[in-house]
């Protein structure tokens, strides 16, 4: 039985990804007719329909979808495959692929990289920053091998660990502080001026979650894309906003004035680690999560 070639498998996802012939060849390095050629003796060697055509448009089958995410889960093997035999048996070196939270990532990442080069030196780390959607759709891709994100997600199919809680701090106008801090009444702060972060940041949701932000009027219309922004913005209007403490910790706030007041213990988020459950780096990802937990541990103190 003749096996499907792996380089058309990848001109498949590629073909998927971008719903266009010409960019999808693009993104390959290829010309247009080499990927159509390839996609049709695909078809051809699986016997089955994976896209319908005509001269301007093209769908993908239903068959086709599911060779689509067939053709994702080998390719990843594929690569998990090759990286196992660089490693040379040694779990702890090669390459990794790291995702993290923007809200994490500027106040983990420097530390983790340093303590990676002391404990680790054959180990080297490709670090990426996105949303936690995004993130998720990299590692279920094999784009990236592990995310370090805020936690709970909802329902995933990855082995997870608990690295730590990140307590959660208000920071901004001292005034306005000083009014609620003590019986965490949000009535008594003017309209608009509680300032969060955009909704596709996890932070956001976290907030509101855990410090029980139920009246709507008194959060500012206003979305931050970064933490930067939102401390700016914050102490531009005089107003507040809520800051895990590992930003606290590294300094986040202090230039522009904002005043803090760490909230109650049970006011936190979760720092956790992802990973796919086939991957054959578990020992690897093991390491890791140990060495986060120092550094989380660490910053907390």
């Amino acid at each position: 039985m003749q096996l499907p070639n792996l380089k058309h498998l990848h001109y498949l996802l590629a073909l998927h990804q971008h719903q266009h012939f010409l960019r999808a060849a693009q993104a390959c390095f290829v010309s247009q007719s080499t990927l159509s050629s390839a996609i049709l003796k695909l078809e051809e060697l699986l016997g089955c329909q994976l896209i319908e055509r005509d001269h301007k448009a093209f769908i993908f089958t239903v068959q086709g979808e599911e060779v689509v995410k067939l053709s994702r889960q080998l390719l990843v093997s594929a690569n998990e495959m090759v990286d196992y035999a660089q490693q040379q048996g040694d779990p702890l070196s090669g390459s990794i692929r790291i995702g993290c939270i923007p809200t994490i990532a500027p106040f983990l990442l420097t530390d983790l990289v340093q303590k990676c080069r002391q404990t680790l030196p054959s180990l080297s780390l490709f670090l990426r920053e996105d949303t936690t959607e995004n993130l998720l759709m990299m590692l279920s891709k094999g784009e990236i091998d592990t995310a370090i994100l805020a936690l709970p997600i909802g329902q995933h199919q990855y082995k997870s660990k608990v690295l730590g809680k990140d307590i959660f701090y208000v920071a901004g106008d001292e005034n306005l502080i000083n009014k609620f801090k003590d019986n965490l009444d949000y009535q008594q702060l003017p309209d608009e001026s509680v300032f969060l972060m955009s909704h596709e940041h996890c932070l956001t949701e976290h907030s509101v979650s855990a410090c029980q932000i139920a009246d709507q009027s008194k959060v500012n219309n206003f979305s931050a894309s970064s933490i930067a922004t939102l401390v700016q913005m914050t102490a531009f209007h005089a107003g507040i906003t809520f800051l895990p403490e590992m930003a606290v910790n590294k300094g986040i706030g202090i230039a522009e004035g904002l005043a803090f007041e760490r909230l109650d213990g049970a006011v936190y988020r979760e720092i956790g680690m992802l990973w796919r459950k086939t991957s054959t780096r578990q020992q690897t990802f093991t390491k890791l999560a140990e060495i986060l937990e120092v550094i989380i541990s660490t910053q907390s103190n």
